[in-house]
């Protein structure tokens, strides 16, 4: 756990002006990754002031840990790359990108559950937010509509309700009572 703490730390340095960066501009990013966020944060905390775990808390450290760079480092290479640098083109788009992590998200939940799903539909879905993106083109008033009717025709299960990480870092966040505060403050610790 101590390691993974530390790999925690490193990561928050790295990354923690780029997350205050997407919740002063109320970016859905921001939104999107809070309770990930918070959960770490409140493990790493517990762990600094009981230096107790358990390997439940270890997995959920490693899972969410593991995620949250995953998708930080996939929205640097948006901001780097496709927008070069500018933050401010890089929001404006953040709702877009939001689908497209969403999208991968679900497929990866749908592969390792085994749902029955239109693997072709989906892949025209995710070229679709691609291209938006990296050809910075118009983004449709109905985005959210169009995203959501072409998720229900992927997948083929009528009684199937999606599941992932941000959602079941929701629950770990009420389980441990953990509030989602927008004011609250990220601190890299000194001990480990």
């Amino acid at each position: 756990m101590k390691k993974l703490l530390k790999e925690y730390q490193s990561w928050l340095i790295e990354n923690k002006k780029f997350y205050e960066h997407l919740k002063n501009h109320n970016s859905s990013l921001y939104t999107r990754f809070q309770p990930v966020f918070d959960v770490l944060n409140h493990l790493h905390h517990e762990f600094q002031e009981n230096n107790e775990y358990t390997e439940d808390i270890e997995k959920i450290f490693q899972v969410g840990l593991e995620y949250i760079n995953l998708q930080f480092f996939t929205c640097k290479v948006y901001l780097e790359k496709t927008f070069n640098s500018d933050f401010h083109q890089f929001l404006s788009y953040d709702q877009v990108i939001s689908y497209s992590l969403f999208v991968e998200d679900l497929k990866y939940e749908l592969i390792e559950k085994s749902i029955d799903y239109d693997g072709e539909e989906l892949e025209k879905l995710s070229n679709y937010l691609q291209e938006i993106i990296e050809e910075k083109k118009e983004i449709p008033d109905n985005l959210n509509l169009y995203v959501d009717s072409r998720i229900h025709r992927v997948i083929k299960e009528d009684d199937y309700h999606f599941t992932g990480i941000i959602d079941i870092f929701v629950e770990i966040g009420d389980a441990l009572g953990i509030e989602i505060d927008e004011d609250l403050e990220y601190v890299v610790g000194e001990d480990i």
